[in-house]
């Protein structure tokens, strides 16, 4: 884990094109994206029955199947466009343990239950109320009034309560209260330049991984852009993706296609190119979460992380001999991974180069505020 990266030529990341293929799935249903020898195809399995908001019309797209599923027999609609794989080829059952296979263990995210946390604390309201008078537009006798009911409802548990009173402000108003009480709520990591970071990794064992923001400047779509882009939303019982495969399922298949080359065709941004020569100087390896080959444009091999991956490849005593692990636009730890590595090396640091102060940086972290394309090129 400690060798450095290994390099990769052009020929060998040519063979990765074309075999991308993904999965986005809840109770309810599943899409799966990819390409079987090249071409790309679309699946859309609903599970026991298909959303009544759907036409009769609509409905008769779909082929019905019965599978056992966890030793039980189940109602599977299925949709197809394109050259689909036989599911005994590529596919499992869809599996309610998927997020706990995505993750190695419970993602490090000081985030989490940070507006419940505040508003548990009593000696909150007084700061509430004055948050709310920043921003709300509100009397003071409103406001007064608003954060009695809130600090009421957190304490009898009443989440309806909260959810109505919070609907009470608009998504930006919101948002400026929920960014005021993150201020409040997180750790404060010692901030440093690059000089600094430079000094801290002398001499240390380094490990890097990257997220989304190190791929942006180059024009490849984040997973919440792509979600976004294919009108994926789990919370609907008829989101857009799932109106698109039925009505025009090839423009799906465009928008797919658009990813996959953005992933595979764009050229590695200066941190990417940056960061390759870095790592093979300190012998440091790369691991991402990024479904694009951006790293690997720059000349190097980056692990691309799943919980699987590192279940099967990584000993959890290896994350002690880890001093440091220096994080390039990773907003969140998705994977779990840097919760998995306090809790194996509680010593061990973060360091994190990224626009904002990310959600899984502790006190006793570090974060290098900016643009990593500007940083890594100072």
């Amino acid at each position: 884990m400690l060798q450095g990266p290994e390099t990769v030529s052009l020929e060998e990341e040519k063979k990765q094109e074309g075999e991308l293929n993904f999965s986005f799935g809840s109770d309810t249903r599943r899409y799966y994206l990819g390409h079987k020898d090249g071409v790309p195809f679309l699946m859309v399995e609903y599970f026991d029955a298909l959303p009544d908001e759907l036409s009769e019309e609509e409905k008769a797209k779909f082929s019905k199947e019965k599978r056992i599923i966890k030793g039980e027999e189940k109602d599977v609609y299925v949709l197809k466009y394109g050259p689909v794989p036989k599911q005994k080829e590529e596919y499992q059952e869809p599996n309610p343990d998927q997020s706990k296979r995505y993750r190695i263990t419970q993602a490090r995210d000081f985030e989490r239950s940070m507006i419940e946390r505040f508003v548990a604390d009593n000696t909150n309201k007084q700061v509430m109320e004055e948050i709310l008078a920043k921003y709300s537009g509100l009397s003071q006798e409103e406001i007064t009034q608003i954060v009695e009911q809130i600090f009421t409802a957190q304490r009898r548990g009443d989440k309806e309560k909260i959810r109505a009173l919070s609907a009470r402000f608009s998504k930006e108003v919101a948002e400026k209260i929920r960014n005021e009480i993150r201020e409040r709520m997180l750790p404060r990591p010692k901030e440093l330049d690059i000089a600094r970071l430079v000094d801290i990794l002398k001499n240390k064992k380094v490990l890097f991984y990257t997220g989304a923001g190190i791929s942006v400047a180059s024009g490849v779509h984040s997973m919440d852009q792509l979600y976004e882009t294919l009108g994926i939303d789990m919370s609907r019982k008829v989101d857009d993706l799932l109106q698109k495969a039925i009505t025009n399922p090839q423009s799906v298949i465009d928008s797919w296609e658009e990813f996959t080359k953005a992933a595979f065709e764009k050229p590695a941004t200066p941190a990417h190119q940056a960061l390759a020569v870095i790592a093979q100087k300190i012998k440091s390896q790369i691991f991402t979460e990024n479904v694009d080959h951006l790293q690997e444009k720059a000349g190097v091999k980056a692990v691309h992380l799943t919980g699987p991956w590192l279940k099967e490849n990584i000993q959890p005593e290896w994350l002690k001999d880890v001093d440091v692990v220096v994080t390039v636009g990773l907003s969140y730890d998705d994977r779990g991974f840097l919760g998995w590595y306090k809790e194996n090396n509680p010593n061990g640091k973060i360091i994190a180069i990224n626009l904002n102060q990310p959600s899984y940086l502790g006190n006793e972290d570090f974060l290098l505020k900016g643009d990593c394309q500007e940083k890594f090129l100072n």
